[in-house]
């Protein structure tokens, strides 16, 4: 509840915050706000035209033309979205030092700050995806409300995971450059390129592991109406959300004296 009532107390700064970072990602930029809806727009003809048209890309079992695109499509837009969140939360407490070092200032602000940032981008890239959809008369049904709680659990991930690091990178700096070789192996284990029915039966069970394989792969299935994915795709990642929230907030508790000196 005091967590709360300190956010509470400081939303003009935290939306302020949000509308400042929007503002300067396009500031001076002769075509301004129109890059919000062109920049997504570009990426999913790419990923269409590319894939879908040029490469003929097709997922077992669904010989449809556009089947593989609207697959990649959707796993890189939450990879993306799970990848910037957690290399923005990484930098929280190198970035914002002054801000941590003052007693009244929620550090949970930064987190939301973070999180409703990269949230604008998955929403405007989103509607750019359905917009194709409604285009190719592939628009899904109801069950398209699912990627709502698989967005929470993909940023409850990237946060919690993006916090650990941010502790441990004031006082090893080279867990910035260690992140960067995490998440290009961590992309490569994830079926976003390819489908993993094309996967050796061997290796599959070693893919589970992975924390985004049951987000990204059910929000695919709900894009395409495929079967979700069995319920222990989800395991490692609660698992790995729950552990890397309680190692933060134990790294904190037990080195808060140090963290500031260090900043």
């Amino acid at each position: 509840m005091n967590t709360l009532q300190e956010l509470w107390r400081f939303r003009s700064y935290i939306l302020g915050s949000v509308g400042r970072d929007f503002n300067l990602r396009y500031k001076g930029s002769v075509l301004g706000a129109a890059l919000v809806f062109l920049v997504p727009a570009f990426q999913i003809a790419v990923y269409v035209l590319v894939f879908g048209s040029l490469m003929k890309g097709r997922l077992p079992g669904n010989p449809t033309l556009h089947g593989y695109s609207i697959y990649l499509c959707c796993g890189i837009l939450f990879w993306n979205f799970f990848a910037e969140l957690l290399q923005r939360s990484q930098n929280l407490y190198l970035e914002n030092a002054n801000l941590l070092k003052k007693a009244a200032f929620p550090r949970s602000a930064l987190s939301i700050i973070s999180f409703a940032s990269v949230s604008i981008n998955l929403l405007l890239a989103m509607a750019m995806l359905l917009l194709f959809l409604l285009f190719t008369h592939a628009m899904p049904g109801w069950q398209i409300l699912g990627l709502i709680p698989i967005w929470l659990v993909v940023a409850a991930l990237a946060l919690s995971l993006g916090l650990c690091i941010a502790i441990l990178q004031v006082f090893f700096r080279d867990f910035g450059a260690l992140t960067t070789i995490g998440l290009q192996t961590l992309f490569w284990g994830t079926p976003i390129v390819y489908p993993i029915e094309i996967l050796p039966t061997w290796l599959v069970p070693w893919l589970q592991l992975n924390p985004l394989l049951g987000p990204i792969s059910t929000a695919q299935a709900l894009m395409l109406g495929r079967p979700l994915p069995a319920a222990q795709a989800w395991a490692s990642t609660a698992v790995v959300a729950v552990l890397a929230a309680a190692f933060a907030a134990r790294l904190y508790r037990q080195h808060r004296v140090d963290l500031m000196d260090n900043l």
